[in-house]
């Protein structure tokens, strides 16, 4: 004879009666129960998935300018950039006479969310919130379509920022160790690197390396020195990729993840590690074809 199973509403049949038959008022209270659970935990869901979706905000739009539109567009708005000879489309001038006829503020958050197809442009909808677009697109607007001088937000400056000259000592671990290969397992192509630092690098930091390219006179602060002492002591190959990838803050140099690949980077690095740190320009720099 098999033992009578009893569903957790369920109560045993009378003798000589039909099929276990639940109890009203529990399956009332469990369907209840049950229904605001549920509805707690789909709160807890949705909100738990639209914190983790949204993109961080807050940061100043001349930061965001830099660091997302300045590598290809330059650091004034005029598209010409260090990246415009390596782009397939030229960047967009916002100081040019058709900008201030086109371009509206609208029009600019449009193509910083989703990008313009066919050129360079990509979409930033991933990477910026949609506060932070407003607000750079209204950086773009107001400070090059417009020319408005931009108001100051905070206490960024080109020798106090992280990427000035100053901070180069307090940040300055002690002992760098010279001996450490490139993040991610990259290893850089001297040759390679060395073509794009001439494409690229040479007109702020020389071919040389002795941050007197053609550019540096109208820089400040000025471009890296890499063959001076300060620098051979602080630039290892990691420290070199993450200047190149990252950019500087309040300096002119670009954050080149946004349109060089990690392999670029890892070759520019090599090529200015071996070249100016480790030999501190004696090896044989890459010269420009002749023409």
């Amino acid at each position: 004879m098999s033992t009578p199973r009893f569903g957790p509403l369920a109560r045993p049949a009378p003798r000589g009666g039909s099929s276990n038959v639940a109890e009203p008022h529990l399956l009332e209270n469990f369907i209840r129960c049950s229904a605001r659970w549920l509805a707690g935990l789909w709160a807890l869901a949705s909100i738990t998935l639209a914190s983790a979706a949204a993109p961080a905000t807050g940061s100043q739009p001349s930061v965001l300018y830099h660091n997302y539109c300045s590598v290809c567009h330059g650091d004034k708005g005029d598209g010409r950039s260090r990246a415009t000879g390596s782009l397939s489309t030229v960047p967009r001038d916002f100081t040019s006479a058709d900008s201030k006829r086109e371009l509206s503020r609208e029009r600019i958050s449009a193509a910083i969310t989703h990008g313009r197809p066919g050129t360079a442009m990509v979409s930033w909808k991933t990477q910026l919130s949609a506060t932070d677009i407003d607000r750079l697109a209204e950086y773009v607007f107001n400070t090059f379509v417009q020319g408005q001088t931009p108001v100051a937000s905070g206490p960024i400056s080109g020798t106090k920022a992280h990427g000035g000259r100053e901070a180069d000592t307090a940040s300055t671990p002690a002992r760098v160790d010279m001996t450490a290969g490139l993040p991610n397992g990259l290893k850089g192509d001297l040759k390679r690197g060395g073509a794009f630092y001439l494409a690229n690098c040479a007109t702020c930091h020389g071919a040389r390396g002795d941050g007197a390219g053609p550019r540096a006179y109208f820089i400040n602060p000025k471009p890296r020195n890499f063959v001076e002492e300060a620098s051979r002591a602080r630039f290892n190959r990691v420290a070199l990729y993450a200047a190149v990838s990252e950019g500087r803050l309040g300096s002119e140099m670009p954050a080149w993840k946004q349109v060089a690949t990690p392999q670029q980077m890892a070759d520019v690095a090599e090529y200015v590690f071996q070249t100016f740190i480790r030999d501190g320009g004696t090896a044989t720099a890459a010269t420009a074809p002749a023409r």
